[in-house]
């Protein structure tokens, strides 16, 4: 767990000079995270980055990876920093859970159209799934607030981080909770299906996201199934539930009382 806070405070700290310089990165997802070393990352890309001094109306284009953008951005509010804070969000949950979002949400929402997915996104506040609440899940969801003055800024992040890395007391609960996400990962990997080489295809993560397994056929069947059998944006959104409630959460549950000793 010390790496991935080490990797998290490196792209907190890129996004911290970015944001000093009055810019916005406005494309941060996982594939604009360069990696030296398993604790050592570099923010990239820096092709759409704009002034937070743009006029409103001069910011009317969307840009990125769905499940990166926030919402505000999706509802054709002009980006600011707080926008970048979102997808810092969602690049926790991906290293927390060592798994690619886009894969994630290409799986489970394969039958769904972006503009559909767009609309649960802002109007159901739809996040990816997590399955425990820790110091570090309480900081990932203030990310991706729906509201962007609730996010915290990328200088608050270094500082909450930095914290982190010296209390023993939170450096245990990351430890203990860690040896948990490794066996939940392992189960969502399965039923979820994540597959780098069809689904997710971003060559300069350079480990940031490796070691994930393609998914059995009869968890994919599975999945296909309950999309196939939808009649209804309602029936998808219920089947969406059955996968990870009565799939993962109740599995996480059963994972949660076993003793890690």
């Amino acid at each position: 767990m010390t790496n991935k806070l080490k990797l998290l405070n490196c792209i907190a700290s890129d996004l911290q000079i970015i944001h000093s310089l009055r810019l916005i990165h406005r494309d941060l997802h996982s594939g604009n995270i360069l990696q030296d070393n398993l604790s050592n990352a570099y923010i990239a890309d820096l092709g759409l980055t704009t002034s937070t001094n743009i006029d409103l109306k001069e910011a009317d284009s969307v840009f990125g990876i769905l499940p990166y953008i926030a919402p505000e951005v999706l509802e054709k509010t002009s980006y600011t920093t707080a926008s970048d804070i979102y997808s810092f969000g969602m690049i926790m949950w991906e290293i927390l859970y060592g798994i690619p979002i886009a894969s994630f949400y290409n799986i489970v929402y394969n039958k769904l159209f972006g503009s559909e997915l767009q609309r649960k996104i802002v109007l159901d506040e739809l996040r990816p799934p997590i399955f425990a609440e820790t110091y570090y899940v309480n900081l990932m969801k203030q990310c991706w607030d729906k509201e962007p003055e609730r996010r915290p800024s990328a200088t608050k992040i270094i500082q909450t981080i930095s914290k982190w890395q010296s209390d023993e007391v939170i450096l245990l609960e990351l430890s203990e909770s860690n040896e948990k996400f490794k066996q939940i990962m392992s189960i969502i990997q399965e039923v979820v299906g994540a597959r780098s080489d069809e689904t997710y295809n971003q060559p300069n993560t350079h480990g940031l996201m490796s070691g994930y397994k393609n998914a059995s056929s009869s968890n994919e069947k599975l999945i296909n199934d309950l999309f196939k059998n939808a009649s209804s944006e309602e029936e998808l959104a219920l089947s969406f539930e059955e996968v990870l409630e009565e799939e993962l959460f109740v599995l996480f549950k059963s994972i949660e009382n076993m003793s890690l000793t």
